[in-house]
């Protein structure tokens, strides 16, 4: 009867060693609502996925190899809440990637993953940052933009630096930002990344910028975002300047219609402040040479830790250069978003 009982207090110890050396963990975010929105005249509404964020599941794990150094990976799919339809044309198009961290040396991975204007810039130089749709950054920045990928890399290894005293420097390199590698290098959309970041209690700014080499053999498309936010505890001050320089695809960058332009100046400036149990939101953005500019209201309301309620509207001009003429974007929307 003892040796049963030390042999199962044995497994029980194992078991628990082992399930604190690796850490598999799934998660995701459900979001839909109704979307009015007004382009050009155009009018669409209806139930939507993703407008406060986009819907994605994923799965992300650790393990505990030794020596301060654990092996980490991502796999992250999004999908439409309203139609159940995958996203970005394939199983894990969000993220798809593995690597190594320390906190000593810091992290390197490898695979599909965001550039550092996408992943660090974002959210503190606009309060509606990567979500709310029309409100967000990307209507006027251009760390999404196709010569970049849509913001991802494919192909991709990137190195994350400890963090010292606040600041944290990372750079990526992809073999080709959205397809698979070709033979020769000058066939393929080549992208270097470099990133510097610094949060210190209210304060967070961030300097990214992206070159990448493409395979069509015209100028290389540079991309500089800056970003900067305080906290004064009753309100948040955001604030950002972006500079795209080679554009290769003039028409339909920040939803234009034709245009020559080959580079481009944004700006925004948004405040955002607590309100109860949810959150306010206010934001103005501009694009001098593509010639979108426009505001966004919003307000979240907390539910619970991790469910809450929004609404939001956003009013933009977007330029038709081939008409000579200014275009009506407008958004209003509210919905339901739950993490899990």
């Amino acid at each position: 009867m003892k040796k049963t009982l030390l042999a199962a207090a044995l497994l029980v110890g194992f078991a628990g060693a082992a399930q604190a050396q690796s850490n598999v963990t799934l998660y995701g975010l459900v979001d839909a609502g109704f979307n009015y929105q007004k382009f050009d005249g155009n009018t669409t509404k209806g139930i939507d996925s993703g407008l406060q964020g986009q819907s994605r599941w994923g799965i992300r794990g650790t393990e505990d190899i030794g020596n301060g150094l654990k092996a980490l990976f991502v796999l992250e799919s999004g999908y439409t809440v309203d139609n159940g339809a995958s996203t970005h044309n394939r199983l894990f198009g969000r993220y798809a990637y593995v690597g190594l961290e320390s906190n000593a040396a810091g992290r390197l991975i490898m695979g599909r993953t965001t550039n550092l204007a996408f992943a660090w810039a974002a959210n503190v130089s606009n309060p509606f940052g990567l979500g709310f749709s029309t409100s967000s950054i990307g209507t006027t920045f251009g760390y999404n933009d196709a010569d970049l990928g849509g913001g991802r890399a494919d192909n991709a290894v990137y190195y994350y630096s400890p963090s010292f005293s606040g600041f944290q420097a990372a750079a990526g390199y992809s073999f080709n930002i959205a397809a698979p590698e070709q033979v020769g290098s000058s066939n393929n959309n080549r992208l270097m990344d470099f990133g510097l970041k610094y949060s210190n209690g209210p304060i967070n700014a961030v300097a990214a910028y992206q070159i990448v080499d493409p395979a069509s053999g015209a100028d290389k498309f540079k991309n500089l975002t800056l970003a900067a936010s305080y906290n004064f505890g009753v309100a948040t001050v955001h604030a950002g300047y972006a500079n795209a320089k080679d554009i290769v695809t003039p028409g339909g960058y920040n939803r234009t219609v034709g245009g020559t332009f080959t580079k481009d100046n944004a700006y925004t400036l948004g405040v955002s402040a607590p309100v109860g149990p949810g959150k306010v939101y206010a934001a103005y953005q501009k694009a001098t040479k593509s010639k979108v500019d426009g505001f966004a209201l919003g307000y979240t309301y907390d539910l619970s830790k991790r469910t809450n309620l929004y609404a939001y509207y956003s009013d933009h001009e977007v330029r038709n250069f081939t008409a000579a003429r200014d275009m009506k974007l407008r958004q209003f929307a509210l919905g339901l978003q739950h993490r899990f």
